[in-house]
Formats: structure tokens, C-alpha cells, sequence
């Protein structure tokens, strides 16, 4: 390697001559270009690195300025998808009364409307309270609704108020028709509930993705959910319970 110091004198020396050939143009003419192309050798390593350097830290920046682009359009696009699920949550409830109030093949149940009064979030025992009880009609084993999706029922009540069991819960069990063969099923605190082997019963559900749960419930029929595969298993699959404003009691009275 090169003596720093050698280096450092070599290049004063340069820089003297480089001088003295500027203060006195009419020195050998020989001498000045040889000084001058010295000069321009030593000083290219010098301004090599330094514009090595300079794109070094332009690329840095550089990068720096598209990780932040990429994290303000992931967010963007987080945004928007939930924007997007919103939307379709909106779509399928018109889409459900749109079906109720056309076709007329679909009959309405005899219903009636409540608020629910807590536990809205679901954390305790996937379970709530409304605010309607047995003076309004309502009875134990009635079905809440959403349009026409169960979203549970209810499994104690008062006079001006009752407990509803949701479809989440691992308390609720029910009867469902699929393709017009009755199974049992039960919540798992999930947004699935599982099949259960019923007594007596030797044969093997033959079920394919999709199919649709179905509740008869007098003349009206209501879906509980459709069916899916988790590890090869069936499961049904169960509504997002994200809208507790529109839910009605089906009541024979």
C-alpha cells in the first residue's frame, strides 16, 4: 500500500507547481502540461471516491423514499379494503331485502324488532341482551335474525327482557336441514359451528362446499350458515355478527 504521508507530499509538491505554473504562464511550456497531467492523475482517486460517496448516500435516500411510498400504499390499500368489506356487508343486506321484498316466493316471518341493550361485543359468553321480553310476544327458543340469517336465540327472558345465546357461542345447538337430510350441530365460539354424530345414525354426511344450512321454521325458512372444510372436516360456516342494529325476534304471536 501506498505511504499515506509520500502521498500527501507528492501531491503538495503537485499542487506548488500547479500554482507556480499559474502565477508565471511563461514558464516551459513542457513542464506545465506534464504538471497539469499529474495533477488530473492524483486528483482522480480523490474524485472517484467522492462521487462514489455521493451515489451512495443518493441511493440510500433513494431507497429510504420508496420504503416510505410502499408503507403509505400499503396503508392505502388497507384502507380501502376495509372501505371494500364495508361495502359488501352493505351490498349483501340489500341484496337480502331485495330478495324478501321482490320475490314472492319468499315469505316473511312474523317478527319483531329489538335493540340490544349489552355485552354488544360478545366477550363474555358470546351472548347478549335485548330489550324485549315476554310481554312483547317473545318466548323462550325464539330465533334472532338479520335479514334472514340466524344469528341466535334466545335461552332466558323477564317480562321486558331476554338473553340471547348467538350462533358463536358454544352454548347454542340446533337441527339443520341440508339438502333436505337433518344434521346436529353445535358453536365453538368461532365463527364455524361443528357437526355432532347423531345417535342411531350410521350414515356419513355426504356434504360439498356450499351447500346451504337451512332452519324450517312453520312456513319460513332461515339459514344458518353454509358449509365449509378445515381439515378435512365439515364445518359450518356462520355470518359476521358486525351489525347488532337490524335484528329482529321470529314470533308466532
Amino acid at each position: 500500500m501506498i505511504n499515506n504521508k509520500k502521498f500527501f507530499i507528492v501531491y503538495i509538491i503537485c499542487f506548488i507547481l500547479f500554482l507556480t505554473l499559474i502565477l508565471f504562464p511563461n514558464y516551459n511550456t513542457k513542464t506545465k502540461l506534464f504538471t497539469y497531467f499529474v495533477k488530473e492523475k492524483i486528483e482522480s482517486p480523490f474524485i472517484s471516491v467522492s462521487d462514489e460517496i455521493k451515489d451512495f448516500f443518493f441511493i440510500l435516500n433513494l431507497n429510504l423514499d420508496h420504503k416510505n411510498t410502499i408503507k403509505k400504499l400499503e396503508d392505502e390499500n388497507n384502507y380501502l379494503r376495509s372501505i371494500n368489506k364495508y361495502l359488501l356487508m352493505l351490498t349483501s343486506k340489500y341484496t337480502e331485502q331485495n330478495k324478501i321484498f321482490q320475490k314472492s316466493d319468499i315469505k316473511l316471518p312474523i317478527s319483531v324488532g329489538v335493540k340490544v341493550l349489552g355485552d354488544k361485543n360478545l366477550l363474555y359468553n358470546k351472548n347478549f341482551i335485548i330489550n324485549k321480553g315476554s310481554k312483547n310476544g317473545l318466548a323462550i327458543g325464539d330465533y334472532i335474525i338479520d335479514g334472514l340469517n340466524i344469528v341466535g336465540r334466545i335461552v332466558n327472558m323477564n317480562l321486558n327482557s331476554s338473553e340471547v345465546v348467538t350462533v358463536k357461542s358454544t352454548n347454542y345447538g340446533d337441527e339443520v336441514f341440508i339438502n333436505g337430510k337433518s344434521y346436529i350441530v353445535s358453536g365453538t365460539n368461532n365463527n364455524y359451528l361443528s357437526f355432532l354424530r347423531q345417535k342411531e345414525s350410521t350414515e356419513i354426511p355426504d356434504f360439498q362446499s356450499g351447500d346451504i344450512a337451512v332452519i324450517h321454521l312453520d312456513n319460513v325458512t332461515l339459514r344458518l350458515g353454509i358449509v365449509s372444510f378445515q381439515n378435512k372436516q365439515p364445518i359450518l360456516l356462520t355470518s359476521e355478527i358486525v351489525n347488532l342494529e337490524n335484528l329482529r325476534v321470529v314470533t308466532n304471536d
